[in-house]
């Protein structure tokens, strides 16, 4: 069944093909819709889960405080609920941020971490310029097509949207069928202004691949770098003059990045590092 029930609300989930599992956590209200064109590269590959997070698309909006550490606890209970005892992780955005804390708080679960255009927080991470959050919040008050493409602005670059506008619009029309309600939308902007891993990073063992897009307005690539400084046994890719939709405008690239550092992780060449070490 697509829904499976994790402490206390049902969550959509879809399982792509078979192999070593990978994990997908996407980002702030994002829907499984959103990511269609990394189904097949990925479930060819794994056994690749995907699903619509606490508050997102076809999974539950229960009206109460979210933390990016309850969204974690999800994520474990859905492994747990597929017969999954540990797979790769593959956040991207707020979805990294939850995969960070599902990597310190259920070390066990995680064979290697994919963080993706994320952060370690607010606090102590770097900002995105104040145009940038003006935009942000102006594009709120956008609707349709309109709130579609201020949207890509922020995430792609002009060239890539002109060359791929038809494109475009069919995906995001897609899955803004299925956008999170403003509620539940706020509920995670919140969670996500909250979190903090910076001082905790360092505790993650396992293999870590960093990538991030240089152009990022949304979350900038001085965030990779601080990732790095915290978790110094890390991979850091950075993709030059590519912003915070990286995994879509530079799919290719991205892709093969990643498949590289997972396929090093199950030949048991990546780096890890010991418990004492990480301390």
């Amino acid at each position: 069944m697509p829904s499976v029930h994790v402490n206390g609300i049902d969550l959509y989930s879809e399982v792509h093909g078979t192999g070593e599992p990978l994990l997908w956590i996407g980002g702030l209200g994002a829907n499984t819709r959103e990511i269609s064109y990394l189904i097949e590269p990925y479930g060819r590959r794994y056994q690749f889960i995907v699903y619509d997070g606490r508050g997102c698309g076809r999974s539950d909006k229960p009206a109460e405080e979210y933390s990016i550490g309850g969204f974690a606890e999800d994520a474990a209970a859905l492994l747990d609920a597929l017969g999954v005892r540990d797979a790769f992780i593959y956040g991207s955005s707020m979805g990294g941020m939850i995969a960070q804390e599902l990597a310190l708080n259920h070390p066990e679960r995680v064979r290697g971490l994919v963080l993706g255009c994320t952060t370690p927080g607010a606090v102590k991470g770097v900002r995105p310029s104040d145009a940038t959050v003006r935009q942000i919040v102006a594009n709120r008050a956008l609707s349709g097509d309109a709130a579609l493409e201020a949207g890509w602005r922020l995430g792609y670059s002009a060239a890539y949207i002109e060359s791929h506008r038809d494109a475009l619009f069919a995906r995001s029309r897609h899955a803004a069928e299925l956008a999170a309600p403003r509620e539940a939308y706020m509920r995670q902007v919140i969670a996500a202004a909250k979190h903090d891993t910076y001082d905790r990073l360092q505790e993650i063992t396992c293999p870590v691949l960093i990538i991030h897009g240089s152009e990022d307005l949304m979350i900038p690539s001085g965030n990779a770098h601080l990732l790095k400084r915290c978790i110094p046994h890390a991979e850091l890719y950075i993709l030059d003059g590519i912003g915070h939709g990286y995994n879509l405008e530079a799919q290719a690239e991205a892709d093969a990045i990643v498949f590289d550092f997972l396929g090093r992780c199950s030949a048991g060449t990546a780096t890890r590092v010991t418990a004492d070490a990480a301390r």
